[in-house]
């Protein structure tokens, strides 16, 4: 891996959030909604070895001793409401929240870089997002996932058993994305087979 331009295998947080009662006639599910933000570390340089040595520098994303230029990280949250009857429990609704957040460099005085030095910065920059985006998207794969393997549940005997179902069957599917994430990184070399390399 060059840790110069790669990007580092991606942890996830699962936030369990408690199901509440409603009364629904049917479980339904929606698009889970996405919300976004960057997170930039400042760098700059007038060559790429110097925007390179300022990367290492001051890249915030390290993981086992090694230093990389971005990370993507993302948390599903998932609500589920049921409607109890004498006999059973059942899912009526259910609702997940994909939260993302890129750590990425963003380069100090663009505007006085010379032009071909710019343009390999910008074609180095859109690969390595390109690459995070798949992290992102894993992350939506996930939410989308647990949405529909929570709202197809059968029945449970009791409103206990059912909640403690569903989490464990929401953590199953995280579980499933990050070994997926792994891979994902392994066969694209983190990115660079796509481009992310700064030459």
């Amino acid at each position: 891996m060059n840790k110069r331009s790669s990007s580092m295998a991606r942890h996830h947080i699962t936030v369990l959030i408690c199901a509440v009662f409603l009364l629904m006639p049917f479980a339904s599910s929606a698009v889970p909604d996405i919300k976004t933000r960057n997170i930039y570390y400042m760098i700059g340089g007038k060559t790429i070895d110097a925007i390179k040595t300022d990367i290492r520098k001051k890249t915030p994303v390290k993981h086992n001793g090694k230093f990389h230029v971005a990370y993507t990280k993302w948390d599903v949250n998932w609500r589920f409401w049921w409607l109890e009857s004498t006999d059973a429990c059942k899912i009526t609704r259910i609702a997940t929240t994909l939260d993302v957040a890129y750590t990425l460099p963003k380069l100090e005085h663009e505007a006085a870089m010379p032009a071909a030095l710019l343009e390999r910065w910008e074609n180095y920059y859109s690969a390595l997002f390109d690459h995070e985006q798949g992290h992102k998207d894993l992350g939506l794969k996930a939410a989308t996932e647990i949405e529909q393997a929570i709202a197809n549940m059968e029945p449970r005997t009791s409103c206990s058993q059912l909640e403690r179902d569903a989490n464990e069957l929401a953590k199953s599917v995280i579980s499933k994305y990050s070994r997926l994430e792994k891979e994902y990184d392994r066969t694209t070399h983190h990115g660079r087979n796509t481009g992310v390399i700064l030459r």
